[in-house]
């Protein structure tokens, strides 16, 4: 089972993280963007104000300047006189407008004269009166194009945003009427604003970074409980997940349900496995039963001869047979009880080759008299194994065998070990030219006591396998009944 450790503690972090930026970018983009919209507005709304200012001014204004003069009688008087006589007219109205508005500054300027005829609050701006204009002056292109204006520079007043409005009678620009404002006033005003709005944004941010991260404790609060409780299930299918809200709740009833099919799973592989041990039993009770019994009727019966005969040679080659028999009933007896309980041999690392190679020379002398030829194809390269030396050449020196003994006459034993990268095994494989085997006793090869020879025991192959499984290795089978078979062993590479 996969160690349920692999969810990283810094989970938790970085899922705070994440939820944060994906909270907090978007809210500071969208914050931002609403101030700059906001100070937008702002100034749209100043300009707004003083363009209103400037057009009260201009309705105040009934008919053109030359007709304040011709009140006065005054159309033929100097520039000065002119200029005072509209100052004295206009500045009242003037200075009512400018008070309305603090911190603003209004007035009229006449083109013919080229001069500022009034500025309010004229107690302080009376100086600015009868001034020109300076040639860079946007107030001229007002005046010779007859559309409002807004500039922002340090002008007659200082540093203002000035609205200029022209003043058109019968289709003729006479001048116009200005209303500012300082701009330090107006920066004041705007970063007043992203104060607050930015202590509000950031207030609500922390707000709801705060939520985010109280829920996200809540969550992973409920993610260690089920992971505890995973942890415990490897060991304890019997524990039960704490009943949890919601998802997690549903996700926390899943396990358990699981976990109590995996128990009953279990006690039922259990039962089968019972059952299929008392099976196996079974049939090695009778398998031995069945090659024991030859054995015994064959000394029982020797050993009547034995207490009849009175010729002593006889004696002794009763005395013989029934020494034998005892033996195959003990090499019998000593095979079963090794593959009931193979004996703890310690392992170490293995060169494969060298192991092949040793065990060819103990049946050379078999080979060379029974005409077999022996192909050997081994890769030097391949890693060594964990296994017992002395174990593994038995297992190797019975496939061998069994290759010589289904062939009848001359044939061909074929060899070889390669390294399998994909599956990370060493692999060896023995084949021969003989009879094959019959497709329907493949399955029963490694059972106990199964053979097809008159004189075996059925427990080679399965002693093979059992050590092949004490390796974590396995042995594969390949058969072409007239053609030969293939055993080939299956050792998982040591690692280190």
């Amino acid at each position: 089972m996969t160690d349920i450790n692999i969810l990283p503690k810094s989970l938790h972090a970085k899922l705070q993280l994440f939820i944060i930026l994906a909270v907090a970018v978007p809210t500071l983009v969208a914050g931002h963007l609403m101030i700059v919209q906001a100070e937008d507005a702002l100034v749209a709304e100043k300009q707004n104000k003083l363009f209103g200012m400037a057009r009260v001014l201009d309705q105040n204004l009934n008919g053109a300047y030359e007709d304040i003069l011709t009140r006065h009688e005054a159309r033929n008087a100097s520039r000065e006189e002119k200029i005072t006589i509209l100052n004295r007219e206009l500045q009242e109205y003037t200075d009512e407008v400018a008070k309305a508005y603090p911190g603003s500054g209004v007035g009229y300027y006449n083109k013919e004269l080229d001069a500022i005829i009034t500025y309010g609050p004229s107690h302080i701006y009376a100086d600015k009166v009868g001034l020109p204009i300076s040639t860079g002056h946007e107030g001229r292109v007002v005046m010779d194009t007859g559309v409002p204006r807004v500039q922002e520079g340090d002008l007659v007043r200082g540093a203002i945003m000035n609205a200029m409005h022209p003043i058109v009678r019968e289709g003729k620009v006479i001048g116009y009427i200005w209303a500012n404002e300082f701009t330090s006033d107006i920066q004041d005003q705007i970063a007043g604003m992203k104060w607050h709005a930015y202590s509000n944004i950031i207030v609500g941010l922390l707000l709801g970074i705060a939520g985010v991260v109280f829920l996200i404790n809540r969550f992973m609060a409920d993610i260690d409980k089920i992971r505890e409780g995973l942890l415990t299930l490897k060991s304890d299918l019997n524990y039960e997940m704490p009943m949890l809200n919601g998802e997690m709740g549903a996700i926390s009833l899943a396990i358990n349900e699981m976990a109590h099919g995996l128990m009953t799973q279990k006690k039922l592989e259990a039962q089968v496995q019972r059952a299929e041990r008392l099976a196996g039993v079974g049939e090695v009770a009778a398998g031995l039963a069945h090659e024991i019994r030859n054995p015994l009727m064959a000394i029982r019966g020797f050993a009547q001869l034995v207490g009849e005969e009175n010729d002593t040679k006889k004696k002794t080659e009763y005395l013989a047979i029934i020494t034998q028999e005892v033996d195959r009933m003990n090499r019998l007896i000593e095979q079963l009880l090794y593959l009931a309980r193979p004996q703890d041999t310690a392992v170490t690392l293995v060169d494969v080759n060298a192991v092949l190679e040793s065990t060819l020379l103990l049946i050379e002398t078999q080979t060379i008299r029974r005409h077999i030829g022996i192909s050997l194809a081994l890769d030097m390269s391949i890693p060594k194994v964990r296994v017992n030396a002395e174990q593994m050449k038995q297992v190797i020196l019975n496939l061998i065998i069994n290759a010589l003994q289904a062939m009848d006459g001359p044939g061909q034993i074929t060899i070889d070990s390669h390294y399998d990268v994909g599956k990370d095994a060493v692999h060896v494989a023995i084949g021969d030219t003989g009879k094959g085997i019959d497709p329907s006793d493949i399955a029963k090869l490694f059972d106990p006591f199964f053979t097809t020879k008159d004189d075996g025991t059925g427990l080679g192959l399965s002693v093979a396998q059992r050590l092949m499984e004490n390796w974590d290795g396995k042995i594969l089978v390949e058969s072409v009944l007239g053609q030969g078979s293939k055993f080939t062993l299956v050792f998982p590479a040591a690692k280190g």
